[in-house]
């Protein structure tokens, strides 16, 4: 197993309670060569709740910065004795456009390996899974998903985008939808993680769920392939131990389908491929 650079442990809100150690013995236990930790950020709401006179809520979480500075003191510490498996160090930022200045601080922080940059939800919105899709408009919801995604790509403080169709998660029935008026700016998205020398990710946490899709799907990876991708890295997303590595030979056997012969990595956010 090559790797799963998109994990969370106990500092993500939203994550069991398991420690860097656990996770560690887990991927060496499972054969994993390279594991990054990468806690939630949201950076909209960086600081405690009381900086924005907001009260915190289950849909809106803060203190982003209390979470980087207890996930990346757990990481480094663990680094010393990880072998055989290479731990990385990294961080999860959400909403990148909406405070860059705050998110290119974390980028610049030398114990980072590597940053994911996400869209976990819309300014002023609360994150994709707590929306009332029956109330809501939905395409154009999923296109100003998009544009901001776009407008994430076209930042510099990020090393892989995550889940790109992560705003097609939760949505009721969710095979019925037609991405075909979104493709434009999917390939902007793309031409732009290329131009940057980022990479895209293949993130499978609902491989577990009802709806068993990967964001994005196969063939939003040739796509990606076909314009010129070269840099893909594979994630579970996994928010507990049991799910770290979780179908990740459907995972590796997907970019493979998408013509991937070589996987990217990251440290201190230089590139270097795996064979796949």
């Amino acid at each position: 197993m090559i790797m799963d650079l998109h994990t969370h442990t106990r500092h993500s809100p939203d994550a069991a309670n398991d420690t860097v150690a656990e996770r560690v013995a887990a991927a060496n236990r499972l054969g994993l060569r390279y594991m990054a930790v990468t806690d939630h950020v949201e950076i909209n709401r960086y600081y405690p709740a009381a900086y924005y006179r907001r009260q915190e809520t289950e849909e809106f979480v803060y203190d982003g910065e209390a979470v980087f500075r207890g996930s990346a003191a757990e990481v480094t510490a663990a680094q010393a004795d990880c072998a055989p498996l290479t731990l990385l160090c990294g961080v999860e930022i959400g909403q990148i456009p909406q405070d860059p200045a705050l998110a290119e601080m974390l980028y610049r922080d030398p114990r980072v390996d590597l940053v994911i940059g996400s869209v976990h939800e819309l300014p002023g919105m609360a994150d994709f899974y707590f929306i009332d899709y029956a109330k809501t408009d939905i395409p154009a919801l999923i296109s100003a998903y998009f544009d901001e995604v776009l407008r994430l790509a076209q930042t510099d403080c990020y090393d892989i985008l995550a889940h790109l169709t992560y705003g097609l998660r939760y949505l009721p029935n969710r095979a019925d939808y037609d991405l075909t008026p979104h493709l434009p700016v999917i390939d902007r998205i793309f031409r732009t993680v290329i131009a940057k020398g980022k990479a895209v990710e293949l993130n499978g946490s609902n491989l577990k769920a009802e709806q068993p899709f990967t964001d994005p799907d196969v063939s939003l990876i040739r796509r990606y392939r076909a314009l010129g991708g070269k840099s893909l890295t594979l994630s579970t997303d996994a928010h507990e131990t049991r799910y770290l590595g979780y179908q990740m030979d459907k995972l590796e056997q997907m970019a493979r389908e998408a013509g991937f012969t070589e996987l990217t990595c990251f440290r201190k956010h230089q590139p270097f491929r795996i064979p796949l």
